[in-house]
């Protein structure tokens, strides 16, 4: 009846039954099952729905307990990507266009975590790595990005009444677009497949693949636990961290913003006030643990947010430098407890660094490619020719070339000028194509200092 009535995912259950997800969108009658999680008994006699309101979602279970996870793609109802656990005939959120508007017919159930739309767009299924010979990511969870081939860490916490989790990435080394992924029992490798859909936007290369990814036995930079608190933000790692750059607060960024679900596609980041934008969270202080696996990133502050986003840029122990983020939502936070979480007896600081607002790197280029990243920027403003989905004009070849802007249209010169009001101002000139994006740029003013700025805009001019 409908061209997305069929399962999209299909996965073994522990006890012989499948779990199967069909696609919610509906153009011409209204299934009985779209949008639905099921469960098929091994026999064939009996399908149990687990969740329903489903966009369009992609699943995984746990072989050991039949725990089901999905994500979702973000859309009308769906204003980022969730990431969810599957369970009691839940109601996820999603409402065909055939029904009445925003007349929902049950509480909608919370996801485990958002994450954003452009570091996670068109999000896949979910592999539990279990019987894995894959180092220090044996027995977690993962989860499979397409659109911007990304394999990610899901870190699940369970501290609190509702479970919450973080993503973090893991490799972004795929040409193709990966759809699924199995452990092969025979070398405990992860296989992960994949081809592009008509329809679908990929920054993938090849049509089609199958990749492997194994534990190289080199020391991992992947966190092991991003855990939200009542005083800040605590990062556990496997292995030993340079203690004077992870003590250093300017290592950490932290932001939040909220999302609002409506009938619109998407939605766009809205700061507590709900205007469009992030909220800049300064940090403290930063604490490292007794055995340098762990550091504490203090934040003043701290509530209870829809997103949440944390970024480092550290060094390992032997010197080798390493930057990312986490996303997680978080909706409790326990509190910190120094000496049980390996910081020995210590008191934490929130109060404002007075020398904050000065600190500053060197005005160099690879400290502008520290901050961008750092920051964020780069998750929405490709350095690259790849054709990736951003949510804000690419910088490559931008500096010294010609912009067109629409608040009037007219071309400006993209200098340094025009990139420091961009900055500071990012809504004073907003390139052609763009100023209906889904997201506002925050504004930089206070939180970049101006040589911050200049060391970006150095990092920016060498990307031609």
């Amino acid at each position: 009846a409908d061209t997305r009535e069929f399962p999209n995912t299909l996965r073994l259950g522990p006890r012989g039954e499948f779990v199967i997800a069909k696609g919610g969108q509906e153009s011409t009658t209204l299934g009985k099952h779209n949008g639905s999680v099921l469960r098929i008994s091994a026999d064939g006699r009996q399908a149990t729905v687990l969740g329903y309101g489903f966009r369009q979602p992609n699943i995984g279970v746990n072989p050991r307990n039949g725990l089901v996870t999905a994500s979702d793609q973000q859309g009308h109802y769906i204003p980022s990507t969730p990431l969810h656990i599957v369970r009691d005939r839940q109601f996820y959120g999603f409402l065909s266009d055939k029904r009445p508007r925003e007349v929902y017919p049950a509480p909608i159930a919370d996801p485990l975590t958002w994450i954003p739309h452009p570091v996670n767009a068109s999000a896949m299924s979910q592999v539990w790595l279990f019987g894995a010979r894959l180092g220090p990511l044996n027995d977690s969870l993962v989860h499979i990005g397409y659109n911007r081939p990304e394999l990610f860490r899901v870190l699940v916490d369970e501290r609190a009444a509702k479970p919450q989790a973080a993503v973090v990435s893991i490799t972004r080394a795929f040409d193709y677009p990966p759809l699924n992924g199995s452990v092969n029992p025979a070398d405990g490798h992860l296989y992960i497949a994949g081809f592009q859909i008509l329809g679908w936007g990929t920054t993938a290369t090849r049509m089609a693949g199958l990749g492997r990814v194994r534990h190289s036995g080199m020391p991992s930079t992947v966190p092991s636990a991003v855990l939200p608190t009542d005083k800040g933000v605590l990062l556990r790692f496997d292995v030993p961290l340079n203690p004077e750059r992870a003590a250093d607060p300017g290592s950490f960024s932290v932001t939040s913003w909220h999302y609002q679900r409506t009938f619109k596609y998407g939605s766009p980041q809205l700061k507590a006030d709900g205007t469009p934008g992030v909220d800049q969270h300064p940090v403290s202080r930063a604490y490292v643990s007794t055995d340098q696996r762990s550091v504490f990133v203090a934040v003043p502050g701290m509530k209870p947010v829809m997103q949440m986003q944390v970024g480092w840029s550290l060094a390992t122990e032997s010197g080798q430098k390493f930057q990312d983020y986490a996303f997680f939502t978080p909706y409790e936070l326990p509190p910190f407890r120094p000496s049980s979480a390996g910081f020995g007896d210590l008191e934490v600081d929130l109060s404002a660094r007075p020398s904050a607002a000065a600190a500053s790197g060197p005005v160099t280029v690879d400290e502008g490619k520290r901050l961008a990243q750092l920051y964020g920027c780069t998750a929405c403003h490709a350095t690259d020719d790849v054709a990736i989905s951003r949510l804000g004009p690419t910088w490559r070849r931008l500096y010294g070339s010609e912009r067109r802007v629409a608040n009037p249209e007219r071309p400006v010169l993209a200098d340094d000028a025009y990139l420091r009001e961009s900055i500071l101002e990012p809504t004073a000139k907003i390139a052609v194509g763009f100023e209906k994006g889904e997201a506002g740029m925050p504004s930089y003013a206070g939180v970049l200092t101006p040589e911050q700025i200049d060391a970006i805009i150095l990092y920016i001019q060498t990307l031609k």
